[in-house]
């Protein structure tokens, strides 16, 4: 059956490969289907790294956590007192930033940012560009009021990091997650190059063969989105995540305190401090041009699933699309009302 969910999720989307690993107490099961390169023909394998898009949202939030608990930034903190100019700024709080709930505007939303990034993921960008965007348009709603997904929280929040502690967000990150962990197969990168072995990434277009969009400037996705990962570290850093080790208990109980996204009625999506709750499964989806990836942990079950593809427009549906499958079909009792 699960090779048939994967398999289906595939042809509905023209993908042409994804890498699949699930996880339940005594057993295991992973695998690669398909193709990472479509001129080459060359198979998938289960240890070629890929963008993991929004998933960098996770370690992120987790140095910001960090230098909490640290006493180097405290939640109440304000965004002005790091990043000048930003509209809402002086009411905005480091915790609204990591909940989703300032109201800034979304960077990767404006129309022109849109069309020159899908023109060439590679394009010269910064950090510095994306406040740009930011200071011009109006806030979307007032800071704690609502919660809206946003990329722009989490560039502020490397920004703020940065400045607190004067080192580069990749150097925290590997300091304080990757270091500790273990995780030799995650990076955050500095050119548009990926490590050996990886997957082309893919986007599949209306007419015409699909567009190999591999090569991505890191700096447009920044601490939003830049890094790099496999299935094998996110196996690790998915139970890692949604059980709190490298977090005080009392940090991570915070973490997870979440307010509601949307709820279809079938599927309800909360987010935390850079961290999903979707139907009691925890931890984040990723979606940046050419690559998808999902990576949930259910702790009632002590059981993960990773879904990575390469094919995506930025929305991260179809590596989410397969995974909702199947946790409904090796969980059906988190989904009473179906996907």
């Amino acid at each position: 059956m699960v090779n048939s969910i994967v398999t289906s999720g595939m042809g509905s989307s023209q993908t042409p490969g994804v890498v699949v690993g699930i996880w339940e107490p005594g057993k295991s099961y992973t695998h690669a289907y398909g193709s990472s390169d479509l001129a080459s023909n060359a198979p998938l394998a289960t240890d070629d790294e890929w963008r993991v898009g929004s998933i960098t949202k996770t370690f992120t939030a987790t140095v910001a956590l960090k230098l909490v608990e640290q006493g180097r930034l405290k939640l109440s903190d304000t965004l002005s007192t790091f990043v000048p100019g930003i509209p809402n700024g002086s009411a905005i709080t480091v915790a609204e930033l990591l909940q989703m709930r300032s109201g800034v505007y979304d960077y990767t939303a404006d129309p022109t940012f849109v069309q020159d990034y899908f023109a060439n993921p590679n394009m010269a960008f910064n950090a510095d560009d994306a406040l740009a965007i930011i200071r011009a348009h109006q806030p979307d709603f007032a800071p704690g009021t609502e919660t809206e997904y946003c990329d722009s929280n989490f560039l502020l929040l490397q920004l703020i990091i940065q400045s607190v502690t004067g080192q580069p967000l990749a150097s925290l990150i590997q300091q304080d997650v990757l270091g500790p962990l273990r995780l030799t197969q995650t990076s955050f990168p500095t050119t548009s190059a990926l490590p050996d072995p990886y997957s082309h990434g893919y986007l599949v277009q209306p007419s015409g063969p699909p567009r190999d969009m591999t090569a991505s400037n890191p700096d447009v996705a920044g601490g939003a989105g830049a890094m790099i990962s496999n299935l094998g570290n996110l196996h690790i850093w998915a139970k890692a995540l949604a059980t709190g080790s490298l977090l005080n208990r009392s940090t991570q109980r915070m973490r997870l305190q979440t307010t509601p996204l949307s709820n279809n009625g079938k599927i309800s999506i909360r987010y935390g401090m850079g961290i999903f709750s979707l139907n009691g499964f925890l931890g984040h989806d990723g979606g940046i041009l050419g690559y998808s990836t999902a990576m949930f942990y259910l702790p009632k079950a002590h059981s993960t699933i990773v879904v990575e593809a390469n094919n995506d427009n930025v929305s991260a549906a179809v590596a989410l699309t397969i995974f909702a499958s199947l946790a409904y079909y090796l969980f059906p009792s988190q989904f009473p009302h179906g996907v």
